[in-house]
């Protein structure tokens, strides 16, 4: 009967490590990036649960990125954010 408690002791013990370590370590909530414009790199941080994504604008702070967020990658297309940026 201990050897059975031991064990199941264990075993939460692994489980409750491997949820802790998906939960908080892989992944993480923000997946970083960046972004040129106008001969300017911004880093960018996007949400991996809700898909939005902030810009680093100096002097702002994160600024929401609007506009399509399928199309990444566009050079013809520059996030609202950014057209507001000094």
């Amino acid at each position: 009967m201990i050897r059975a408690l031991l064990r199941f002791i264990i075993r939460f013990m692994i489980a409750v490590v491997v949820v802790a370590f998906l939960v908080y370590v892989w992944p993480t909530r923000w997946r970083y990036d960046h972004v040129s414009v106008d001969g300017n790199t911004y880093p960018v941080r996007m949400d991996r649960m809700s898909g939005d994504s902030d810009m680093l604008v100096p002097d702002q702070g994160w600024v929401p990125v609007e506009g399509d967020s399928g199309e990444s990658g566009s050079e013809g297309t520059q996030p609202t954010a950014a057209r507001a940026a000094p």
